[in-house]
C-alpha cells in the first residue's frame, strides 16, 4: 500500500512563557517538580542541585516548566542556556549579568551588583584581553579611532608580555589585595539582595554538558568560588557522564571526576525515563499520523512495536522523534514491526545496521544473537507462549526473517512467522520472506544511489 507523503520534520520546540506550567505533561513529571520545589524551599543556606539525564530525555522541557512553576510560586528565577553562550570569555560574566537583571529593584540597586561584578571581571580576564576590551571601550565612546586605539592596546599588551617575571610577580602581589576586596564587595552586594527574598533565588543552568569542556568546568568552579551564598540555589540540567568526561579532559584521564564534581554539587537527582514509551503516539501525531489518518492501522502497528524497542533499547525522547521521522520517510509502512526494529538498529546500533545494508552474513548472525537475548525463557514443563501479542512472537519473527535471508532458496521451518507474519511484515512481502529485511532497509536508507 502506497501512502501519501508525511512531513519529515517538525518545528523545534520552544518554551512558551505564557503557557501553563506542565501543560501537556505526557511523561507525568509535574509531581517531580513539586517534590524538588519542596527541597529548594528548605535550602535557605544555598546549594547546587544536579538534574541528571542522558541527552534527549527532556531535561530542557522539564527545566523550563519547573522554572515557570517556581516563578508562579513566588521564586525569583533565572534560566541560562550555557551552550548558547559558551563563547563568553569567562562564565562569571554570564551568571553575574543574569543575576543583576533579575535582582534589579528599579531603584538603581542592581547597579551596585554590576559595578562590583565588573571589578571582579577585571581581575579574572587575561592581561591581553583586558587591553583589547579597553580599546573596544574607547572605540565605542568615540575616543579612539580603529587603527590607533587597537594599535596602542596591542603595544600595551606586548609591553606587559615583555616584563620580567620578577616585575610581573610584584605587580600581581600588589593587585591581589585589591582583587580580593573586589570579590568580597561583589559577594556582599549579592548577599544584600538575596537575603531580602522570602524564598531562595533559583538559577537554572541548562546544556552544561554540551559546552566547551573548559567553559563547563570553569562555570561550576565559578559557582563555588563566587556564588556560594545563602538563599541562592543553582540547578544544573546536565548529563553527568558527559560532564565528568569534560572534567577528565581538563585535568587528566586519571582524575576522579565523580569525586571532583561532588565538591561542587550538593544533591544529585536523576530524571526518570521509564515513561518514554508514552511519548510515541504524541511524536507520531506531530508528524501528521493521527487517529483519523487513512493508514491508522499501520501507524498503530508501528507505534506498538516501537514502544517495545523503547524499553528494550532504552530509546530517549529524541530517539523516538527521530524514529518517527524515519517512519514518515518510508513510502510503504505496511511492515510496521520490521520498520520499528530496523529503525531502532539504525539509531542505537549503526554498525550492525550498516552490516545488514551490506548483506553481511556476520551482521545477520550478530542480529540473531542480539534478538535472542530478548526472548523470555520458557521454564521446564511450561508451554511456549501462543498469543501473537507476546513479545516472544515478535522477536521470534524477526529472528526467522534473518534466518530466511541466509538460507534462501532452502528456507527452514518458520513457526513464528507462519503464525504471526502479518503482524510484523504485513502482506506485501508474504511471499518474499528472504527479502523482507532488504526491502524494508531500502525504505529508511538515506543513500542517494540510483
Amino acid at each position: 500500500m502506497i501512502i501519501s507523503p508525511a512531513p519529515l520534520a517538525t518545528k523545534p520546540w520552544r518554551f512558551d512563557p505564557d503557557s501553563i506550567p506542565f501543560d501537556g505533561d505526557l511523561l507525568e513529571r509535574g509531581h517531580i517538580a513539586d517534590k524538588l520545589t519542596g527541597f529548594v524551599n528548605r535550602l535557605q543556606a544555598g546549594a547546587v542541585l544536579s538534574i541528571d539525564a542522558p541527552w534527549g530525555e527532556g531535561k530542557t522541557w522539564f527545566g523550563n516548566h519547573w522554572s515557570a512553576k517556581l516563578r508562579e510560586g513566588g521564586h525569583k528565577v533565572v534560566f541560562v542556556n550555557a551552550f548558547e553562550q559558551d563563547y563568553i570569555e569567562d562564565p562569571f560574566m554570564l551568571i553575574a549579568a543574569e543575576l543583576a537583571t533579575l535582582l534589579d529593584d528599579k531603584k538603581g540597586a542592581a547597579e551596585k551588583l554590576r559595578v562590583t561584578a565588573a571589578a571582579v571581571m577585571k581581575a579574572l580576564l587575561p592581561i591581553g584581553t583586558k587591553a583589547l576590551i579597553n580599546a573596544a571601550g574607547r572605540l565605542a565612546l568615540g575616543t579612539a579611532d580603529l587603527s590607533g586605539g587597537f594599535e596602542k592596546a596591542l603595544e600595551a599588551a606586548q609591553d606587559r608580555a615583555g616584563e620580567t617575571a620578577e616585575k610581573w610577580v610584584e605587580k600581581r602581589l600588589e593587585d591581589h589585595a585589591h582583587e580580593k576586596n573586589s570579590v568580597d564587595d561583589y559577594k556582599d552586594a549579592l548577599i544584600e539582595f538575596a537575603e531580602k527574598e522570602d524564598k531562595p533565588v533559583v538559577v537554572f543552568i541548562d546544556e552544561l554538558d554540551r559546552c566547551n569542556p573548559a567553559f563547563a568546568v570553569r562555570l561550576i568552579e565559578r559557582i563555588k568560588h563566587f556564588f556560594e551564598i545563602e538563599n541562592l540555589v543553582f540547578v544544573l540540567l546536565m548529563n553527568r557522564e558527559q560532564l565528568e568526561n569534560a572534567i577528565k579532559g581538563i585535568y587528566g584521564a586519571d582524575t576522579d571526576a565523580a569525586a571532583y564534581l561532588g565538591k561542587f554539587v550538593h544533591l544529585f537527582f536523576r530524571l526518570p525515563s521509564n515513561a518514554t514509551n508514552r511519548f510515541v503516539p504524541n511524536a507520531l501525531l506531530r508528524f501528521g499520523f493521527g487517529p483519523s489518518s487513512p493508514d491508522a492501522d499501520l501507524v498503530d502497528s508501528f507505534s506498538h512495536h516501537l514502544e517495545i524497542w523503547v524499553k528494550r533499547a532504552n530509546l530517549s525522547l529524541r530517539d523516538v522523534e527521530r524514529a518517527c521521522a524515519l517512519f514518515a520517510l518510508a513510502t510503504d509502512r505496511e511492515s510496521g514491526g520490521l520498520l520499528a526494529y530496523l529503525i531502532t538498529l539504525r539509531l542505537k546500533k549503526p554498525k550492525l545496521y550498516a552490516g545488514l545494508l551490506k548483506k553481511s552474513p556476520e551482521a545477520y548472525k550478530e542480529s540473531i544473537v542480539w534478538l535472542n537475548s530478548f526472548m523470555a525463557p520458557v521454564k521446564a514443563g511450561q508451554a511456549a507462549p501462543t498469543a501473537t501479542t507476546s513479545p516472544n512472537f515478535y522477536t521470534g519473527c524477526l529472528m526467522e526473517l534473518h534466518t530466511s535471508a541466509q538460507h534462501h532458496p532452502n528456507p527452514v521451518h518458520m513457526p513464528y512467522l507462519d503464525i504471526h507474519e502479518r503482524g510484523v511484515i504485513g502482506s506485501a512481502e508474504n511471499r518474499f520472506r528472504h527479502r523482507a529485511i532488504e526491502m524494508v532497509l531500502k525504505q529508511i536508507d538515506l543513500s542517494l544511489e540510483v
